[in-house]
């Protein structure tokens, strides 16, 4: 198996580990909190749900993810290959995590280990619907990710 191969192999794997999770925390684990903030912030997090370490997961895996997508890309590059899905794919899996990063990662540590802070009741909902909403969005670019990582997998080989 070459270089190329193995990263796309490893791309794939990944990119597959985080879109299954993404749709699990999607359907399951963010009705659980954004159903009626800021009670269900509170209520969330005293819930044997909330007792699994979600962010250390996603410590792991997120930079993984983002490393391997860049790594299959650089690695296409090289090997003077780089195809449009890999580069759509590699630039959704990087743009994903920085987002993630910049967004989303200080705003549900907002929402969830300060219960909202001081923010009004209104503010808080308005902002969990488009924190919901924008996280659907990101995890189409997972998707998009996904199928680029596995269609540039297949015609590799």
């Amino acid at each position: 198996m070459t270089l190329y191969a193995t990263v796309l192999w490893l791309y794939a794997v990944m990119a597959s580990l985080v879109l299954g999770a993404s749709l699990y925390e999607s359907v399951v684990v963010h009705p659980a909190w954004s159903r009626k903030p800021p009670e269900s912030f509170v209520g969330f997090v005293r819930a044997p749900i909330s007792r699994m370490n979600i962010p250390a997961f996603w410590a792991s895996v997120a930079p993984l993810y983002a490393l391997s997508g860049l790594g299959a890309f650089i690695v296409a590059l090289w090997a003077g290959s780089p195809t449009m899905p890999l580069t759509v794919s590699a630039a959704c899996s990087v743009s994903g995590v920085a987002w993630t990063l910049v967004y989303f990662r200080p705003t549900i540590v907002r929402f969830l280990e300060a219960g909202g802070g001081n923010t009004p009741t209104k503010r808080l909902q308005s902002e969990a619907r488009r924190w919901i909403l924008l996280n659907w969005i990101r995890v189409g670019m997972v998707a998009v990710s996904w199928w680029g990582a596995l269609r540039a997998t297949v015609a590799h080989g």
